[in-house]
């Protein structure tokens, strides 16, 4: 019981530095939401880290391209994510290429294409090489790596340097712009999904845990933190995400801006493809209920009954003329 209160209560305070861990996890404490599964919630597949990893992608990738237009905040499609050594201790981890590499790759995406394979490391992009942040110093070095790429002025072809053994070699990607957001799996034991606004993170239990459809729901709403910058907002009205966000003014704006993540969700998935009403069909299901549910619940969220009524308000609402959605409703208030 401790550690499953432990697990739907984490929140996290201003100020407190970004997500950035990876593999091994260690406790972080973060600022945007948590999604955390029951003990006893049905398990769909027991996949591996590194089909966790693949299938994450491919939601993540599906939900943020689509999504763009929507997105102020944007960094280039590359089909791919990045690690790097010193999200590792000392010693652990597999063998890089380079101190930041590909990870994981999808099959047709832009990296891929221009003929990357996983395990190749990143150098330098567009002819600067890869060096930590001032501003990313407390953050492995893939932060820095991921914010150059950002960087990248649109419609330019991007120009990576790539180590693959021992060549190095340029590439140049014509790329499509997304939704900025890093994109991990967690490898611990605990099923959450959490973001702070810059990173969406989803535990290896959770994607174990879920179907893709069920997974893009999950997903769609942490994508949705980002792009109503609502770290950013809360943390402007100096709003609490620890036990004091629980009480008065500060669980009123939390819970705001839970129920506009829950309500943008509904957009993000119907422009990815997705039927919407997988949303409201997911907190009506016994495992979105027990999710959601019971004495352990934070009052900041919604009880799920209650999530799936906005989600069909707002499909009812904003969504009768189907995808692309533009939400400017939801836009206006970041």
């Amino acid at each position: 019981m401790t550690e499953m209160n432990e697990n739907l209560l984490k929140q996290s305070v201003p100020g407190v530095p970004p997500l950035s861990m990876k593999r091994p996890a260690r406790a972080t404490i973060y600022f945007a939401s948590m999604i955390a599964l029951l003990l006893n919630a049905p398990a769909v597949a027991q996949t591996s880290l590194e089909e966790a990893d693949l299938r994450l992608l491919q939601v993540a990738e599906r939900l943020q391209n689509s999504n763009a237009p929507l997105c102020d905040r944007q960094a280039p499609s590359l089909g791919a994510a990045l690690q790097s050594r010193d999200q590792y201790p000392t010693g652990s981890g597999p063998v890089f290429q380079a101190d930041v590499t590909f990870a994981v790759l999808l099959p047709g995406g832009s990296a891929a294409g221009a003929g990357i394979v996983k395990g190749d490391g990143l150098l330098a992009v567009d002819g600067a090489a890869i060096a930590k942040r001032p501003d990313l110093a407390e953050m492995p070095l893939r932060d820095s790596a991921f914010a150059m790429l950002a960087d990248h002025p649109k419609g330019q072809a991007l120009r990576l340097t790539i180590k693959h053994g021992d060549e190095t070699r340029e590439v140049l990607l014509d790329t499509t712009e997304q939704c900025r957001a890093l994109v991990e799996v967690l490898v611990e034991g605990a099923t959450t999904a959490r973001s702070d606004g810059r990173v969406i993170q989803v535990s290896l239990g959770l994607v174990q845990r879920m179907s893709d459809t069920q997974l893009a729901v999950v997903f769609a709403h942490e994508l949705a933190h980002a792009v109503m910058h609502h770290r950013d907002r809360l943390e402007a009205q100096d709003v609490s995400k620890g036990l004091g966000g629980e009480f008065g003014r500060d669980r009123r704006l939390n819970a705001e801006a839970e129920i506009e993540a829950d309500r943008l969700s509904a957009h993000l998935l119907a422009n990815a493809g997705y039927d919407p009403y997988t949303a409201t069909e997911f907190w009506r299901s016994d495992l979105g209920r027990s999710i959601g549910g019971g004495l352990l619940r934070s009052r900041v969220y919604s009880s799920p009954a209650e999530r799936a009524a906005i989600l069909a308000r707002e499909i009812a609402d904003y969504l009768g003329g189907g995808a692309p959605s533009w939400p400017g409703h939801l836009l206006a208030r970041r």
